[in-house]
């Protein structure tokens, strides 16, 4: 692999990281919103849930996914999968950082809705949306480059013909 090619690939062991700490942040989020809502006998609606829910779907599944990804084909060394996981983890402080901090305040008894709070949310659903569409870019990219054997069922049915 050339200098080059390195300075953009991400490695598969940083994407299992990267599971790991969103299924840790994910328990952790569930067991914040159960300790929380039990200790301040809270019955009410909050966003707080969707916390954990953000943590396991959208960050350990998906790097989970990435991780199989990167192991099957050569998505790993494309150019745009560190950009695309860099804005992806800032996507996901952003998204469910705010989730944690709204559904807090919902809580406790002292959120109030303001447009900063929605605008700091749908920036990080954005950083989301980019960097997952800078995956399916390199994905196409490494599907191109990667040879598939013949007798592969990927491999269309007139080459094994």
């Amino acid at each position: 692999m050339s200098t080059k090619l390195k300075e953009y690939a991400v490695s598969p062991l940083s994407l299992y990281r990267s599971a790991v700490v969103y299924l840790a942040a994910g328990l952790a989020a569930g067991l914040y919103y159960r300790t929380l809502t039990h200790s301040q006998n809270f019955e009410g609606t909050t966003v707080l849930g969707l916390a954990h829910t953000h943590f396991l779907a959208l960050g350990f599944i998906v790097s989970l996914a990435l991780l199989a990804l990167a192991r099957t084909t050569g998505l790993a060394g494309q150019r745009w999968m560190r950009p695309a996981m860099w804005t992806y983890h800032a996507g996901m402080v952003l998204t469910a950082g705010m989730l944690v901090v709204k559904g807090t305040g919902q809580v406790l008894g002292w959120w109030v809705d303001r447009p900063m709070y929605a605008g700091i949310s749908g920036m990080g659903h954005i950083f989301l949306t980019v960097a997952l569409a800078m995956v399916m870019v390199a994905l196409r990219r490494a599907l191109m480059t990667t040879p598939v054997a013949v007798d592969s069922p990927a491999a269309p049915a007139v080459a094994r013909a």
